[in-house]
């Protein structure tokens, strides 16, 4: 696993502008596995059931940080929505012309129906307000830089009564198998070693309760995927930002947040 201080470096290098064209340049595609079917499927019935509640699906929906293909979204519109947005920080990278075919026959009529949005974080968009019927995203706001405020981005967006959705990845990015591994640290630590890099902003089940609920929306649930075991003494070696948390709080590594916004 990259270092701490491995990390504050490259952050720093990052600075200069040389040295973040080439890091740019170089960086990898979205991963090849997110763009099958199978993945997109899974996406999309996830969200679509958690959000639905078993109502038909309509209106205008938002995806949040799409990554390489709009194949989850398609699948929205396909699935009875009149129209949707795609947000992401980086523009789409790839033409997934196969795979949007291979979901629905009717793949161009619906993609004129998407517009893709870029160059503007989510806790700033200029998109207008109640604009939306349903929000969602999938490994996604662990990435944004001000959770709190990338939630009342969303609050404001959706229209009174309007649904969102977000699978959450808790874990440490830079080492799945030590997932825990960046609650050892200092949030001025770690802001310096990610903040132009790869955010990952480290807040735990407990804080996406206590944001959404913060945020203004009601009937949220919060619904555990996985867990990894976490002691007294595990405890002790995290920050001390992190030691009045419960350890079951913080052993937990996914979640499936839902929730609505009033009338």
């Amino acid at each position: 696993m990259e270092s701490i201080f491995t990390g504050l470096l490259k952050n720093q290098l990052l600075a200069v502008p040389a040295v973040r064209r080439r890091q740019q340049a170089r960086a990898a595609p979205y991963e090849p596995t997110k763009n099958a079917v199978s993945y997109v499927e899974d996406v999309f019935e996830n969200s679509a059931r958690r959000m639905s509640g078993g109502r038909p699906l309509s209106g205008r929906v938002l995806e949040i940080g799409p990554g390489g293909n709009l194949g989850a979204l398609l699948m929205y519109l396909a699935a009875g929505c009149d129209s949707g947005v795609a947000f992401d920080v980086v523009p789409l990278v790839t033409n997934q012309r196969a795979l949007y075919e291979a979901i629905t026959p009717d793949a161009a009529e619906l993609l004129a129906r998407i517009e893709y949005r870029t160059g503007e974080p989510i806790e700033r968009t200029s998109l207008p307000d109640s604009s939306f019927d349903m929000v969602f995203s999938a490994a996604c706001l662990e990435h944004v830089a001000d959770p709190s405020a990338a939630l009342r981005t969303i609050h404001r967006l959706l229209k009174p009564g309007g649904v969102t959705t977000h699978s959450i990845d808790l874990r440490d990015h830079r080492d799945f198998a030590d997932p825990l591994a960046f609650l050892r640290h200092s949030e001025r630590a770690w802001r310096a070693a990610t903040s132009r890099r790869l955010v990952t902003n480290r807040w735990r089940a407990s804080d996406w309760q206590r944001g959404f609920e913060s945020a203004g929306f009601v009937d949220v649930t919060v619904e555990p995927h996985e867990q990894a075991t976490v002691t007294e003494a595990t405890r002790s070696q995290f920050h001390r930002s992190f030691q009045s948390k419960d350890l079951t709080d913080l052993g937990t590594l996914l979640v499936d947040v839902t929730a609505t916004k009033s009338h």
